[in-house]
């Protein structure tokens, strides 16, 4: 079975509709996680449950890599030293890449053997976890640090960062 993923963004010419589109996306993705480990939770796992433990998996590995490419290496280049208070919080949006990686390593192992999923509860307990470390985090993106982005960053900026986020996909112009 071939797993695909599919970029949440499809239009680079602005970085932080890049970044709008990934966060919508992961919002959504989860909700739909937390859906998926319920089922499991109540029925255990089956082969429909299981093809979609694959997807999720194969979607988050790529969702969440990009998106913190995205940030690290297209935003905070451009953002940093315009002012202490967004150096900082560049910094604890750092830490956050830190802690979702390490709760998304814990779950990545369930995800991609669904058929070693035996303990229903620790799987619910690490998709919980990690669905909350990243609405967390998302969340302090859009209502902290995306206004301060809006407010100081030029329309060649936003185009530079664009071009940096499609540079990471090897995308060509």
């Amino acid at each position: 079975m071939q797993f695909k993923f599919t970029d949440p963004a499809s239009d680079f010419s602005n970085g932080l509709l890049v970044l709008k589109a990934y966060h919508e996306n992961l919002l959504e993705r989860g909700e739909q996680l937390l859906k998926l480990v319920d089922e499991i939770d109540k029925q255990g796992i089956n082969e429909a449950l299981a093809y979609q433990c694959m997807e999720n998996f194969w979607h988050y590995q790529h969702a969440n890599l990009l998106h913190h490419q995205d940030e690290e290496q297209g935003l905070f280049p451009l953002m940093l030293g315009k002012s202490a208070l967004v150096d900082g919080m560049m910094e604890r949006l750092m830490l956050d890449h830190e802690e979702i990686e390490k709760a998304w390593d814990k779950l990545a192992t369930y995800l991609s053997q669904p058929e070693k999923i035996t303990n229903t509860g620790l799987l619910k307990h690490l998709a919980t976890e990690f669905e909350q470390i990243q609405r967390e985090h998302l969340t302090r993106e859009d209502e902290d640090f995306s206004p301060r982005v809006q407010e100081s960053l030029t329309e060649q900026e936003l185009q530079q960062m664009g071009d940096t986020m499609k540079a990471l996909r090897h995308k060509n112009s």
